[in-house]
């Protein structure tokens, strides 16, 4: 049988409800009683309940973290730095999701009503007025992933989105000289593929190159959408001086894909560039040249945050943008730059 607390009481010569304080509420037990307790949870192996404990100190000791998917390396790196510093805190991890058509109000809403978590993370990709109004009303300690939520004071952790497209863009147009940048983005809504659209126009601008919006495409940032767009286009966007800018790395290294299977050469016969740095960057070929995102280091100060939250409500919201950085590899030309390009 488990060990109870009442053996615990037993062993320690001490009541139930002194186990209980020890465990719970050190402060109000004197040190040698303290001891005794401890010497006997030691040596009994007492675990303690976690529900009921949760239930005394209305805090179980568990946190959550909501993101649009949990497929692919992008998401599974965030969750993974997000559980490890929030085990390094003591905390639990619970993950969910609102993919495939799930509502994210409908979930959000759930967990603000019915929940033991002592706090929760969000990634929200879209925002709606359904979402800013549950957010805005959120009673249980929130912190927002790679956005801000208007109306409602909250900790947030960002990725500088445009820094890092921007980084892109100008590799693209000054070393690689491109002339021509197809950008394909994920969904036209969605937070990430609005930042990097700006970043690409401001770029072609700054740059005093045309713009053309028979040039942008919006897909789902999966690899098969983007096959299938680049093995209706790819023939037409051949040329030396042509880039694909994909939002992500699944959807470039589909249009390496597509290139490969009509015969072209990237870079030779036209460059590719993606977004994330994922293990699909490094796999591809040739090598993808992106923007490394710091995933993991965005789950694990989004936990640093909440967890900082739960422990003190009232604490002023803080506010956390990390850089993403420019990996240059071989879909892009790089080493055709200049008056190499058209060999």
């Amino acid at each position: 049988m488990p060990v109870s607390i009442s053996d615990v009481a037993k062993r320690a010569n001490v009541s139930i409800s002194t186990v209980s304080r020890v465990l719970n509420r050190r402060e109000l037990v004197n040190d040698q009683t303290c001891a005794r307790v401890e010497s006997a949870i030691r040596e009994l192996g007492y675990q303690p309940n976690a529900f009921a404990r949760g239930l005394m100190l209305r805090k179980s000791e568990i946190v959550g973290l909501v993101l649009p998917d949990l497929h692919g390396e992008f998401y599974s790196q965030i969750i993974r730095g997000a559980n490890q510093r929030a085990r390094q805190l003591g905390y639990n991890l619970v993950v969910s999701s609102t993919r495939d058509g799930d509502d994210s109000h409908s979930l959000l809403h759930a967990i603000r009503q019915r929940t033991l978590l002592d706090g929760v993370a969000v990634m929200v990709s879209e925002l709606t007025d359904r979402i800013q109004d549950v957010l805005t009303d959120f009673r249980l300690p929130f912190v927002v992933l790679d956005d801000e939520i208007g109306g409602a004071p909250h900790d947030s952790v960002l990725i500088d989105q445009r820094h890092g497209a921007t980084a892109m863009m100008r590799h693209l147009v000054g070393p690689c000289g491109a002339k021509r940048i197809v950008f394909v983005g994920g969904l036209e809504t969605n937070f990430d593929t609005i930042a990097r659209f700006e970043a690409y126009r401001q770029a072609l601008a700054n740059a005093k190159l045309p713009f053309s919006r028979s040039d942008v495409y919006y897909l789902d940032y999966e690899y098969e959408t983007a096959y299938n767009l680049a093995s209706k286009h790819v023939r037409e966007w051949a040329a030396p001086d042509c880039c694909v800018f994909a939002a992500n790395d699944e959807m470039a290294a589909g249009i390496v894909a597509a290139a490969n299977a009509a015969g072209l050469s990237v870079p030779r016969d036209l460059g590719v560039a993606g977004f994330d740095d994922t293990r699909v960057a490094r796999m591809t070929r040739p090598p993808l040249t992106t923007v490394r995102v710091p995933m993991s280091e965005m789950g694990a100060k989004a936990m640093e945050l909440l967890c900082r939250r739960v422990a003190d409500p009232q604490r002023p919201p803080t506010r956390i943008s990390l850089k993403p950085e420019l990996i240059v590899r071989e879909s892009c030309g790089a080493d055709l730059c200049g008056p190499h390009r058209n060999r």
